[in-house]
């Protein structure tokens, strides 16, 4: 673990904007399953759910991850931004592209998602450009540096698949298969989230709940194991293969992500801080979405054999579920409550300490507000879950408003720590001391 120095970061005006922009995709997403229709749970293509996936997905998680690698890069792994004024026209283009493209996935509009298609690939050239030397070389630097250096290169491939995937659809160059989507997904959920999810998490978890006693044994083996694994799968997956090859591929894509599970327990278990804060709690329900995952993920593998109800399309979308707004999602929640409070304390409040009374970090953000947008978001991911798997639509349906209650009561929360004054919270006067106000 690396010591954060966010005076070598970028300014908070550059990173607050992506964290605040990032809940409306999740919002975007609820909606969209609040108002899915039959087609759902029938198809894993079906338009709505190929919107909301992505309005989840690039909207709401990767725009969270473009603000915190801005700053955890410089801050954090020593690295450095090319330009500021690339970032802010970065943001700009993503935040513009990104609405258009998960507008023509719902209306299947096949042009305007290739012009919104290239909007995100730009997106993401313009992203890699300060991103690359800000997080470093995948061989070289500490544990979470050379994750998150891999990840860039799978968000590289997602993204080149993703736009040529794009154009077969508009120019019918080949049949955009169920395997292809598959090999193209795994390249984004688990090579750009996962691997990100789990490098910030070797970086985050043990400064958030003081671990001092235990260290990663084998974060670096696991990233080379994990990383091999998408590879060879995501490719083996494109080309359709039959149920126990998809088994294979869905053993060797799973075992890096449960030995990091593990890996994280161990941390968690052997924490300093014995009362969690939400950080510490949104760390243990990411480890149990994992571990739903990963199980759905096999029996997603198998196929129709073991379907509820003989709908492979149930079983998947729950397994998407759960490792989209379960495992990552939770996680994102569980670190925003500390990045932002923290960049903003330290951007507004630092220089006046030991001045005047100056807010701590606690005071700029509501624990209660907190732990409850947790609360409501796991339920709500829960609850969705179960609608797929179930085949209620209903179910499913409702998950979608929690989703977006969840989702609203996130940004809300987020914006008044960036917007709202803070004040001091009063502490009582010791003897020989003087009230000061």
């Amino acid at each position: 673990m690396t010591i954060a120095a966010p005076g070598r970061g970028p300014a908070l005006g550059l990173v607050a904007p992506f964290f605040l922009a990032a809940p409306a995709g999740l919002l975007a997403a609820g909606l969209i399953l609040a108002f899915s229709n039959g087609d759902t749970l029938l198809a894993i293509n079906a338009p709505r759910t190929v919107a909301a996936t992505h309005a989840a997905v690039i909207g709401w998680l990767t725009t969270a991850i473009f603000g915190a690698i801005y700053q955890l890069g410089p801050a954090v792994l020593g690295g450095r931004l090319i330009s500021t004024r690339l970032a802010r026209i970065h943001f700009a283009v993503h935040a513009a592209a990104v609405p258009t493209f998960v507008w023509a996935i719902w209306r299947w509009d096949v042009v305007l998602m290739s012009v919104a298609g290239v909007g995100l690939v730009a997106s993401f050239v313009l992203f890699l450009i300060n991103a690359v030397p800000a997080v470093g070389s995948p061989w070289r630097g500490t544990l979470p540096s050379r994750y998150l250096a891999a990840s860039l290169g799978f968000v590289a491939l997602a993204a080149g698949f993703g736009i040529t995937w794009v154009g077969a659809l508009e120019h019918l160059w080949f049949p955009v298969t169920m395997g292809r989507l598959a090999g193209h997904a795994h390249l984004g959920l688990l090579g750009w989230l996962g691997l990100t999810v789990m490098g910030v998490a070797y970086q985050l978890v043990p400064m958030f709940n003081v671990v001092q006693r235990k260290y990663p044994v084998a974060g670096g083996h696991i990233l080379a194991f994990t990383s091999s694994a998408i590879v060879a799968g995501a490719l083996i997956l494109m080309t359709d293969p039959g149920p126990w090859v998809r088994v294979t591929v869905a053993v060797a894509m799973t075992a890096g992500p449960a030995l990091w599970g593990v890996e994280m327990l161990r941390l968690m278990l052997a924490r300093s801080r014995r009362t969690l804060d939400v950080q510490g709690r949104a760390t243990f329900v990411a480890l149990g979405f994992l571990a739903v995952a990963i199980v759905l993920g096999m029996l997603a593998a198998v196929g129709e054999p073991v379907s509820p109800g003989g709908e492979p399309a149930r079983i998947l979308l729950a397994y998407g579920i759960t490792g989209i707004s379960g495992w990552a999602g939770v996680m994102l929640i569980g670190n925003s409550y500390k990045i932002l409070p923290f960049l903003v304390w330290y951007h507004r409040y630092r220089q006046f300490a030991g001045i005047r009374p100056v807010p701590v970090v606690a005071d700029i953000y509501s624990e209660g507000v907190a732990r409850a947008t947790l609360a409501i978001h796991s339920a709500a991911t829960a609850v969705a879950a179960a609608g797929a798997l179930l085949g209620e639509l209903d179910i499913l349906r409702t998950g979608g408003v929690l989703l977006a209650g969840g989702a609203a009561l996130h940004l809300a929360s987020l914006a008044h720590i960036v917007l709202a004054p803070h004040a001091p919270t009063p502490r009582p006067v010791g003897p020989g001391e003087v009230a000061t106000r």
